[in-house]
């Protein structure tokens, strides 16, 4: 794996977070396929989360992009009571890691934090996460992104501008 591919990954990853900061929405969802797998796994016990967003709990999940662009579309008209008004939101990503796929896809795996302040109170979520990055025509996008949530005792609303 190349040190540019490596670079050209982690920025894919600091847009992401960049561009849900901003709430350029659209942008966000261009990063990602169309067939992109999005999951936060509920924990199933101290310290065991949950492996198949089918059959056990998820705190979100989304098999495709469309269940994405559903979500922003609520978000965007404003038909989303519980992200109204929506927070403002500082994205972190640090510690990256990279494992080349048999597919050719590059797999990023990284710690993040996330900290909102909405309706005079501040709040941060944090945890770990892995992307799978796939090289398209339209270059590199997100095939799947796994996002473990460690402080999983959520006082507040919990959306996919919060992690």
């Amino acid at each position: 794996m190349s040190q540019e591919l490596h670079q050209a990954a982690i920025d894919l990853i600091v847009n992401e977070g960049a561009y849900l900061d901003q709430k350029e929405w659209d942008q966000w969802l261009n990063l990602y396929t169309e067939d992109a797998e999005y999951w936060i796994p509920a924990w199933d016990d101290e310290y065991t989360v949950t492996n198949d967003p089918n059959t056990q709990l998820s705190l979100i999940y989304y098999g495709a992009r469309s269940g994405l662009e559903d979500r922003i579309f609520r978000l965007k008209t404003e038909r989303s009571l519980a992200s109204t008004p929506l927070p403002r939101t500082t994205h972190m990503t640090t510690n990256y890691r990279f494992e080349p796929q048999a597919s050719g896809d590059l797999e990023v795996l990284s710690s993040w934090t996330t900290h909102s302040y909405k309706l005079k109170v501040a709040s941060y979520f944090f945890g770990q996460q892995t992307h799978l990055i796939r090289q398209t025509e339209d270059g590199l996008k997100i095939a799947a992104r796994k996002i473990i949530v460690m402080n999983d005792m959520i006082a507040n609303v919990m959306d996919i501008y919060s992690v």
